[in-house]
Protein backbone atom coordinates (compact mmCIF):
# COMPACT_ATOMS: atom_id res chain seq x y z
CA UNK A 1 0.00 0.00 0.00
CA UNK A 2 1.55 3.34 -0.92
CA UNK A 3 1.38 5.60 1.55
CA UNK A 4 1.01 9.63 0.61
CA UNK A 5 3.27 11.84 0.87
CA UNK A 6 2.50 14.92 2.88
CA UNK A 7 2.72 17.80 1.05
CA UNK A 8 4.23 21.11 2.31
CA UNK A 9 1.54 23.75 3.52
CA UNK A 10 0.83 26.33 1.00
CA UNK A 11 0.08 29.77 3.03
CA UNK A 12 0.09 33.23 1.64
CA UNK A 13 2.77 35.45 0.82
CA UNK A 14 2.91 37.55 3.57
CA UNK A 15 2.93 34.58 6.00
CA UNK A 16 5.69 32.52 4.07
CA UNK A 17 7.57 36.18 2.52
CA UNK A 18 6.83 39.05 4.05
CA UNK A 19 6.51 37.67 7.37
CA UNK A 20 8.41 34.84 7.51
CA UNK A 21 10.67 33.98 10.57
CA UNK A 22 10.03 35.05 14.28
CA UNK A 23 9.33 38.44 14.44
CA UNK A 24 10.83 41.03 17.02
CA UNK A 25 7.71 40.83 18.97
CA UNK A 26 7.64 36.95 19.10
CA UNK A 27 11.25 36.65 20.15
CA UNK A 28 10.40 39.01 23.28
CA UNK A 29 7.57 36.35 23.91
CA UNK A 30 8.99 32.95 23.72
CA UNK A 31 12.36 34.27 25.56
CA UNK A 32 10.00 34.65 28.34
CA UNK A 33 8.08 31.58 28.71
CA UNK A 34 9.01 29.37 30.92
CA UNK A 35 9.27 26.62 28.46
CA UNK A 36 12.10 28.36 26.72
CA UNK A 37 14.16 28.89 29.54
CA UNK A 38 14.20 26.18 30.93
CA UNK A 39 15.67 24.47 27.62
CA UNK A 40 18.90 26.77 28.90
CA UNK A 41 18.83 24.83 31.67
CA UNK A 42 17.64 27.47 33.64
CA UNK A 43 15.02 27.48 36.44
CA UNK A 44 12.73 29.99 35.58
CA UNK A 45 11.92 31.25 39.00
CA UNK A 46 15.54 32.15 39.25
CA UNK A 47 14.84 34.53 36.23
CA UNK A 48 15.35 37.96 36.56
CA UNK A 49 12.88 40.01 33.83
CA UNK A 50 13.63 43.09 32.23
CA UNK A 51 12.19 41.89 29.31
CA UNK A 52 8.90 42.40 29.78
CA UNK A 53 6.80 44.95 27.91
CA UNK A 54 3.93 45.01 30.48
CA UNK A 55 3.03 46.74 33.62
CA UNK A 56 2.35 44.92 37.07
CA UNK A 57 1.00 47.44 39.30
CA UNK A 58 -2.36 46.50 40.99
CA UNK A 59 -5.91 47.50 39.09
CA UNK A 60 -8.12 49.88 41.25
CA UNK A 61 -10.11 47.66 43.35
CA UNK A 62 -13.11 49.37 41.90
CA UNK A 63 -12.72 48.11 38.65
CA UNK A 64 -12.40 44.32 39.90
CA UNK A 65 -15.71 45.43 41.95
CA UNK A 66 -17.55 47.03 38.81
CA UNK A 67 -16.57 43.48 37.40
CA UNK A 68 -18.02 41.37 39.94
CA UNK A 69 -21.28 43.25 40.07
CA UNK A 70 -21.98 42.66 36.31
CA UNK A 71 -21.08 39.07 36.92
CA UNK A 72 -23.12 38.56 39.97
CA UNK A 73 -26.18 39.93 37.90
CA UNK A 74 -28.03 37.94 35.90
CA UNK A 75 -29.70 40.22 33.97
CA UNK A 76 -27.05 42.54 33.43
CA UNK A 77 -24.34 39.46 32.73
CA UNK A 78 -27.10 38.91 30.10
CA UNK A 79 -26.42 42.04 28.73
CA UNK A 80 -22.88 41.99 28.52
CA UNK A 81 -23.10 39.23 25.86
CA UNK A 82 -25.29 41.17 23.14
CA UNK A 83 -23.97 42.59 20.56
CA UNK A 84 -22.56 46.56 20.99
CA UNK A 85 -22.50 48.59 17.88
CA UNK A 86 -20.22 48.48 15.33
CA UNK A 87 -18.76 51.99 16.57
CA UNK A 88 -19.04 51.01 19.87
CA UNK A 89 -21.31 51.46 23.11
CA UNK A 90 -22.55 55.44 23.06
CA UNK A 91 -22.84 55.73 27.33
CA UNK A 92 -19.26 54.32 26.75
CA UNK A 93 -17.89 56.68 24.72
CA UNK A 94 -19.22 59.52 26.52
CA UNK A 95 -17.70 58.36 29.73
CA UNK A 96 -14.51 58.25 27.88
CA UNK A 97 -14.75 61.49 26.98
CA UNK A 98 -15.47 62.55 30.30
CA UNK A 99 -12.05 61.21 31.06
CA UNK A 100 -10.22 62.50 28.93
CA UNK A 101 -11.85 65.86 30.16
CA UNK A 102 -11.63 65.46 33.62
CA UNK A 103 -7.97 63.98 33.89
CA UNK A 104 -6.44 65.53 30.98
CA UNK A 105 -8.30 68.89 29.77
CA UNK A 106 -8.91 67.80 26.41
CA UNK A 107 -12.28 69.64 24.91
CA UNK A 108 -13.81 69.86 22.54
CA UNK A 109 -14.77 65.97 22.14
CA UNK A 110 -17.35 64.40 21.69
CA UNK A 111 -18.28 61.25 21.32
CA UNK A 112 -18.63 61.13 17.15
CA UNK A 113 -14.86 61.63 17.17
CA UNK A 114 -14.43 57.66 19.27
CA UNK A 115 -14.60 54.40 18.22
CA UNK A 116 -14.38 51.22 20.22
CA UNK A 117 -12.48 48.43 19.73
CA UNK A 118 -10.42 45.55 20.49
CA UNK A 119 -7.01 46.55 21.79
CA UNK A 120 -4.66 49.89 20.07
CA UNK A 121 -2.97 46.93 18.56
CA UNK A 122 -5.88 45.77 16.79
CA UNK A 123 -6.81 49.92 16.03
CA UNK A 124 -3.71 50.57 14.51
CA UNK A 125 -4.28 48.05 12.12
CA UNK A 126 -7.23 49.26 11.54
CA UNK A 127 -6.75 52.66 10.92
CA UNK A 128 -3.86 51.97 8.38
CA UNK A 129 -6.28 50.35 6.34
CA UNK A 130 -8.57 53.38 6.23
CA UNK A 131 -6.47 56.58 5.78
CA UNK A 132 -3.78 54.53 3.48
CA UNK A 133 -3.47 52.56 0.33
CA UNK A 134 -0.87 49.57 0.25
CA UNK A 135 1.93 51.07 -1.14
CA UNK A 136 2.33 54.34 0.49
CA UNK A 137 5.00 54.64 2.46
CA UNK A 138 4.68 55.28 6.57
CA UNK A 139 6.88 57.06 9.08
CA UNK A 140 7.83 56.25 12.50
CA UNK A 141 10.59 58.03 14.53
CA UNK A 142 13.67 55.46 14.49
CA UNK A 143 13.62 53.44 17.11
CA UNK A 144 10.09 52.72 17.61
CA UNK A 145 8.07 50.05 18.57
CA UNK A 146 8.90 46.53 17.04
CA UNK A 147 5.29 45.88 16.08
CA UNK A 148 4.33 48.36 14.23
CA UNK A 149 6.68 47.07 11.20
CA UNK A 150 4.90 43.64 11.07
CA UNK A 151 1.59 45.81 11.71
CA UNK A 152 2.43 47.85 8.21
CA UNK A 153 3.24 44.79 6.39
CA UNK A 154 -0.28 42.75 7.32
CA UNK A 155 -1.94 46.09 6.47
CA UNK A 156 -0.54 47.52 3.72
CA UNK A 157 1.41 44.85 1.75
CA UNK A 158 4.11 46.96 -0.28
CA UNK A 159 4.36 49.66 1.65
CA UNK A 160 7.64 50.74 3.00
CA UNK A 161 8.53 51.71 6.07
CA UNK A 162 10.68 55.05 6.54
CA UNK A 163 12.53 56.12 9.50
CA UNK A 164 13.12 59.65 10.92
CA UNK A 165 16.15 59.61 12.95
CA UNK A 166 15.57 60.37 16.78
CA UNK A 167 18.32 58.40 18.41
CA UNK A 168 21.70 58.73 17.36
CA UNK A 169 23.32 55.66 18.23
CA UNK A 170 27.35 57.51 18.54
CA UNK A 171 26.13 59.70 21.64
CA UNK A 172 23.09 57.67 22.63
CA UNK A 173 21.34 60.86 22.70
CA UNK A 174 17.40 61.20 21.66
CA UNK A 175 16.02 64.18 19.42
CA UNK A 176 19.38 66.43 20.20
CA UNK A 177 19.02 68.12 16.52
CA UNK A 178 15.12 68.42 16.78
CA UNK A 179 15.46 70.79 13.03
CA UNK A 180 16.96 67.93 11.45
CA UNK A 181 14.85 65.60 11.97
CA UNK A 182 11.87 67.52 10.99
CA UNK A 183 13.72 68.70 8.14
CA UNK A 184 14.17 65.02 6.96
CA UNK A 185 10.25 64.74 7.66
CA UNK A 186 9.74 67.27 5.53
CA UNK A 187 11.59 66.17 2.52
CA UNK A 188 10.01 62.66 3.15
CA UNK A 189 6.66 64.23 2.79
CA UNK A 190 7.46 65.88 -0.83
CA UNK A 191 8.41 62.31 -1.82
CA UNK A 192 4.79 61.59 -0.72
CA UNK A 193 4.73 60.60 2.64
CA UNK A 194 1.19 61.17 4.48
CA UNK A 195 1.35 59.02 7.46
CA UNK A 196 3.96 59.91 10.58
CA UNK A 197 3.48 57.65 13.53
CA UNK A 198 4.59 58.28 17.93
CA UNK A 199 4.15 56.65 20.48
CA UNK A 200 3.83 59.51 23.33
CA UNK A 201 5.73 58.16 25.55
CA UNK A 202 7.73 56.11 22.88
CA UNK A 203 8.61 52.38 23.11
CA UNK A 204 11.06 51.66 23.35
CA UNK A 205 13.10 54.74 24.56
CA UNK A 206 10.25 55.85 27.28
CA UNK A 207 11.26 59.89 26.13
CA UNK A 208 8.79 61.93 25.18
CA UNK A 209 9.12 64.49 22.10
CA UNK A 210 8.70 68.61 22.90
CA UNK A 211 5.65 70.20 22.43
CA UNK A 212 7.77 71.72 19.69
CA UNK A 213 8.69 68.67 17.48
CA UNK A 214 5.49 67.52 18.32
CA UNK A 215 3.82 71.05 16.59
CA UNK A 216 5.94 71.38 13.53
CA UNK A 217 5.49 67.39 12.83
CA UNK A 218 2.02 67.95 12.90
CA UNK A 219 1.93 70.99 10.82
CA UNK A 220 4.47 69.31 8.51
CA UNK A 221 1.72 66.25 8.19
CA UNK A 222 -1.44 68.89 7.59
CA UNK A 223 0.52 70.71 4.78
CA UNK A 224 0.30 67.68 2.84
CA UNK A 225 -2.91 66.79 3.94
CA UNK A 226 -1.88 63.70 5.53
CA UNK A 227 -2.25 62.26 9.48
CA UNK A 228 -0.17 62.28 12.76
CA UNK A 229 -1.02 59.36 14.54
CA UNK A 230 0.06 59.90 18.60
CA UNK A 231 -0.31 56.11 20.33
CA UNK A 232 -1.08 57.19 23.62
CA UNK A 233 -1.00 53.24 25.25
CA UNK A 234 1.69 54.93 28.02
CA UNK A 235 -0.10 57.98 28.10
CA UNK A 236 -1.02 57.49 31.61
CA UNK A 237 2.63 56.77 33.03
CA UNK A 238 4.36 60.71 32.57
CA UNK A 239 6.27 61.54 34.78
CA UNK A 240 7.00 64.59 35.12
CA UNK A 241 4.94 68.04 34.07
CA UNK A 242 1.99 67.03 31.16
CA UNK A 243 2.66 67.48 27.73
CA UNK A 244 0.89 69.62 26.07
CA UNK A 245 -0.31 67.32 23.61
CA UNK A 246 -2.35 65.46 25.97
CA UNK A 247 -4.98 68.21 25.61
CA UNK A 248 -4.92 68.07 21.87
CA UNK A 249 -8.58 67.24 20.18
CA UNK A 250 -8.89 66.12 16.47
CA UNK A 251 -12.12 68.39 16.66
CA UNK A 252 -9.38 71.48 16.65
CA UNK A 253 -6.98 69.36 14.11
CA UNK A 254 -8.78 66.85 11.77
CA UNK A 255 -5.21 65.64 10.78
CA UNK A 256 -4.57 64.22 14.19
CA UNK A 257 -5.27 60.53 15.20
CA UNK A 258 -4.60 59.25 18.62
CA UNK A 259 -4.66 55.96 19.64
CA UNK A 260 -5.91 54.56 23.33
CA UNK A 261 -6.04 51.67 25.30
CA UNK A 262 -6.49 50.06 28.82
CA UNK A 263 -3.73 47.91 29.00
CA UNK A 264 -0.88 49.62 30.51
CA UNK A 265 -2.91 52.61 32.70
CA UNK A 266 -5.86 50.25 34.34
CA UNK A 267 -3.09 47.18 34.07
CA UNK A 268 -5.60 45.76 31.53
CA UNK A 269 -2.97 43.65 29.68
CA UNK A 270 -5.66 40.69 29.07
CA UNK A 271 -8.64 42.53 28.89
CA UNK A 272 -8.44 43.80 25.75
CA UNK A 273 -9.84 47.07 25.18
CA UNK A 274 -9.45 50.07 23.34
CA UNK A 275 -10.48 53.03 21.52
CA UNK A 276 -9.67 55.73 18.72
CA UNK A 277 -9.97 59.50 18.67
CA UNK A 278 -10.32 61.20 15.18
CA UNK A 279 -12.43 63.65 13.14
CA UNK A 280 -15.85 62.30 12.42
CA UNK A 281 -14.57 61.57 8.81
CA UNK A 282 -11.83 59.18 9.77
CA UNK A 283 -14.12 57.76 12.64
CA UNK A 284 -17.00 56.60 9.79
CA UNK A 285 -14.38 55.08 8.04
CA UNK A 286 -13.10 53.06 10.54
CA UNK A 287 -16.55 51.65 11.72
CA UNK A 288 -16.81 50.13 7.74
CA UNK A 289 -12.86 48.15 8.65
CA UNK A 290 -14.67 47.58 12.41
CA UNK A 291 -17.63 45.72 10.57
CA UNK A 292 -15.38 43.22 8.84
CA UNK A 293 -12.67 42.92 11.04
CA UNK A 294 -14.52 43.00 14.40
CA UNK A 295 -17.85 43.12 14.40
CA UNK A 296 -18.90 44.18 17.91
CA UNK A 297 -16.60 45.62 20.58
CA UNK A 298 -16.95 43.70 23.70
CA UNK A 299 -20.05 44.93 25.64
CA UNK A 300 -18.54 43.42 28.70
CA UNK A 301 -15.35 45.62 29.16
CA UNK A 302 -17.53 48.24 27.39
CA UNK A 303 -20.24 48.11 30.39
CA UNK A 304 -17.51 47.82 32.80
CA UNK A 305 -15.50 51.09 31.64
CA UNK A 306 -18.94 53.26 31.94
CA UNK A 307 -19.68 52.39 35.80
CA UNK A 308 -16.21 52.69 36.43
CA UNK A 309 -15.44 55.81 35.07
CA UNK A 310 -18.84 57.21 36.20
CA UNK A 311 -18.03 56.46 39.83
CA UNK A 312 -14.50 56.73 39.92
CA UNK A 313 -14.43 60.53 38.13
CA UNK A 314 -17.10 61.37 40.10
CA UNK A 315 -15.27 60.97 43.73
CA UNK A 316 -11.95 62.08 42.38
CA UNK A 317 -10.22 58.69 43.30
CA UNK A 318 -9.36 58.16 39.05
CA UNK A 319 -7.29 61.59 39.39
CA UNK A 320 -5.48 59.68 42.82
CA UNK A 321 -5.01 56.29 41.20
CA UNK A 322 -3.10 57.45 37.95
CA UNK A 323 -1.20 59.94 40.33
CA UNK A 324 -0.17 57.28 42.49
CA UNK A 325 0.80 54.73 39.14
CA UNK A 326 2.67 56.96 37.40
CA UNK A 327 4.51 58.13 40.82
CA UNK A 328 5.24 54.34 41.51
CA UNK A 329 6.68 54.33 37.74
CA UNK A 330 8.96 56.94 38.10
CA UNK A 331 10.49 55.66 41.09
CA UNK A 332 11.16 52.51 39.72
CA UNK A 333 12.70 54.18 36.88
CA UNK A 334 15.11 56.39 38.73
CA UNK A 335 16.09 52.86 41.13
CA UNK A 336 16.96 51.26 37.10
CA UNK A 337 18.89 54.28 36.18
CA UNK A 338 20.69 54.46 39.01
CA UNK A 339 21.48 51.10 39.60
CA UNK A 340 22.59 51.26 35.51
CA UNK A 341 24.93 54.08 36.24
CA UNK A 342 26.98 53.09 39.26
CA UNK A 343 27.31 49.43 38.58
CA UNK A 344 27.29 49.01 34.83
CA UNK A 345 28.56 52.67 33.77
CA UNK A 346 26.59 52.28 30.21
CA UNK A 347 24.94 55.40 28.15
CA UNK A 348 21.50 55.00 28.65
CA UNK A 349 18.48 57.53 27.96
CA UNK A 350 16.61 58.46 31.20
CA UNK A 351 12.49 57.50 31.06
CA UNK A 352 10.08 60.66 30.79
CA UNK A 353 7.63 58.49 31.59
CA UNK A 354 6.65 54.43 30.28
CA UNK A 355 8.23 51.12 30.72
CA UNK A 356 11.66 51.40 29.53
CA UNK A 357 15.04 52.33 29.11
CA UNK A 358 17.72 51.36 26.43
CA UNK A 359 21.50 51.17 26.15
CA UNK A 360 24.19 50.68 23.76
CA UNK A 361 25.68 46.68 24.02
CA UNK A 362 28.92 46.58 25.63
CA UNK A 363 31.83 46.80 23.29
CA UNK A 364 29.85 46.87 20.36
CA UNK A 365 28.54 43.93 20.39
CA UNK A 366 25.67 41.93 18.44
CA UNK A 367 22.74 42.25 20.47
CA UNK A 368 20.96 38.68 19.95
CA UNK A 369 24.20 36.96 20.48
CA UNK A 370 25.04 39.28 23.70
CA UNK A 371 21.18 38.81 25.55
CA UNK A 372 21.67 34.60 25.17
CA UNK A 373 25.32 34.60 26.68
CA UNK A 374 23.82 36.60 29.39
CA UNK A 375 21.19 35.12 30.03
CA UNK A 376 22.83 31.04 30.08
CA UNK A 377 25.43 32.82 32.42
CA UNK A 378 23.02 35.09 34.74
CA UNK A 379 19.71 34.22 34.15
CA UNK A 380 18.90 38.45 33.43
CA UNK A 381 16.72 38.52 30.44
CA UNK A 382 17.28 41.69 28.25
CA UNK A 383 15.72 42.26 24.65
CA UNK A 384 17.66 42.96 21.83
CA UNK A 385 17.40 46.34 19.91
CA UNK A 386 17.15 44.69 16.23
CA UNK A 387 13.80 45.18 15.27
CA UNK A 388 12.91 48.52 16.60
CA UNK A 389 15.11 50.34 14.14
CA UNK A 390 18.21 50.99 12.86
CA UNK A 391 19.65 52.79 15.60
CA UNK A 392 18.96 50.26 17.80
CA UNK A 393 20.64 47.52 16.16
CA UNK A 394 23.72 47.47 18.63
CA UNK A 395 21.56 48.70 21.58
CA UNK A 396 19.60 46.56 24.34
CA UNK A 397 15.54 47.64 25.51
CA UNK A 398 14.96 47.33 29.65
CA UNK A 399 12.01 46.89 31.60
CA UNK A 400 11.15 47.88 35.18
CA UNK A 401 7.25 48.05 34.72
CA UNK A 402 6.90 44.26 35.45
CA UNK A 403 9.09 45.06 38.65
CA UNK A 404 7.52 47.99 39.92
CA UNK A 405 7.15 46.54 43.37
CA UNK A 406 10.04 45.02 43.53
CA UNK A 407 13.15 47.62 43.42
CA UNK A 408 15.45 45.20 45.33
CA UNK A 409 15.30 42.52 42.49
CA UNK A 410 16.20 45.33 39.59
CA UNK A 411 19.38 45.87 41.88
CA UNK A 412 20.74 42.40 41.92
CA UNK A 413 19.69 41.85 38.47
CA UNK A 414 21.96 44.43 36.85
CA UNK A 415 24.42 43.63 40.02
CA UNK A 416 24.72 40.28 38.41
CA UNK A 417 25.30 41.95 34.80
CA UNK A 418 27.91 43.57 36.30
CA UNK A 419 29.51 40.99 37.99
CA UNK A 420 29.64 38.66 34.09
CA UNK A 421 30.90 41.76 32.68
CA UNK A 422 33.63 41.89 35.01
CA UNK A 423 35.08 38.42 34.88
Amino acid sequence: MNVPRKKKHRLSCLIDESLQGLSPIQTIMKMAEDEAIRKMGLNPTQVISFGGGWCNHSAPEELRITYRTILNDVSLFHQSGRYSPIIGDSACREQLCRFEETIYGLKPLSRNNILLGHSSTQLFHDVLRTICDPGEPVGFLDPTYANYINAVKCALPTSPIWFIPALDPQTWTYLQTPDVSLEILKQCCDKGLRVFVIPVPDNPTSQIPSEEFLSSALDIITDVNGYLILDFAYKALWFREMPECYTWSPQEDNHLITLHSHSKWLSSLGRRFGWVEADDAVINGLEKINESMLLSPDTLHSMATVRFLEHTLSDGSLQQYIDDTRHLYERTAAVMISTIDSKLGWKRLSPDGGLYTCCPTPNHQQPRRFIERLLRETGVLLIPGTGFGPSMDYGVRLSYGPLCYDHQKIIEGIERIAHYLSK
